[in-house]
């Protein structure tokens, strides 16, 4: 209940108690007070809700949370909405959705800015910290003839305590991805992710190689310009989910 209703209604149950004999009058009194305060509440937190789905990013679309609808969205989504009906501030969601779902979902560099300096602030000086090179890599115009294509991406560890990669997925099922293992490739990832309980350790300093692979003959694989997203999960407490991109402009 908020303070505002809660001061009305303390204030109709002393003047229900000084003027009990006008009780016919205190009861509409009683229920517009409180109508008109759920109203209002409703009307500001979906202004609010509003605020903050225009400042989120959808990874895998690249669309504000405001315009799309796609399944990521729509978790992350069901994720704020109780935290609003409970009172939580646009600060602290912010930041409960970056520590949970990744700090790149914020669209705002301010707003970003200050919720990166408070998850540092938090994890301290001894945590993992992952970084990708490159974070993106374009193939050029390419015929559909080749049929698949591939390059690797670098997944460092520049912090100082083990960086556990526990999920690695991608944006279409045209796209795979496997990391190097030693001297072997691991699994495959698609669209479902890794296997339950899947997890490797990149120690500090170090780095794994990450294949990726576009296949140009998928049904889901159109012409013109084509962008794929890759999803990478790990114990990073800033950076929890990380995001690399391959593109390629595909002609017949």
């Amino acid at each position: 209940m908020s303070l505002g209703l809660k001061k009305i209604l303390y204030s109709l149950k002393e003047g229900e108690i000084k003027n009990s004999r006008k009780p016919i009058l205190v009861i509409p009194l009683f229920i517009c007070a409180i109508f008109f305060s759920q109203t209002i509440f409703a009307q500001s937190n979906e202004a609010k809700k509003n605020e903050i789905y225009s400042k989120l990013n959808c990874c895998a679309c690249q669309v504000s949370f405001d315009k799309c609808v796609c399944s990521e969205a729509k978790e992350i989504k069901a994720y704020i909405d109780p935290l609003l009906e409970n009172g939580a501030t646009k600060e602290d969601i912010f930041f409960r959705v970056a520590k949970k779902y990744g700090i790149n979902t914020i669209i705002d560099s301010q707003i970003r800015h200050a919720v990166e300096k408070r998850l540092i602030n938090e994890a301290g000086k001894r945590r993992p910290q992952i970084a990708l090179e490159p974070t993106s890599f374009n193939f050029g115009s390419i015929s559909k003839k080749q049929g698949k294509i591939s390059t690797i991406f670098k997944v460092h560890n520049k912090g100082n305590a083990s960086l556990v990669i526990t999920n690695i997925k991608v944006s279409c099922p045209c796209v795979t991805a496997s990391l190097k293992v030693a001297k072997n490739k691991s699994s495959y990832f698609g669209i479902n992710g890794a296997f339950p309980n899947w997890k490797e350790t990149i120690r500090p300093g170090a780095f794994k190689k990450l294949e990726v692979s576009l296949s140009l003959n998928h049904p889901s694989m159109g012409t013109g310009k084509q962008m794929r997203a890759i999803f990478i999960t790990s114990n990073d407490p800033v950076y929890p989910q990380t995001t690399l991109t391959v593109e390629a402009k595909v002609e017949e």
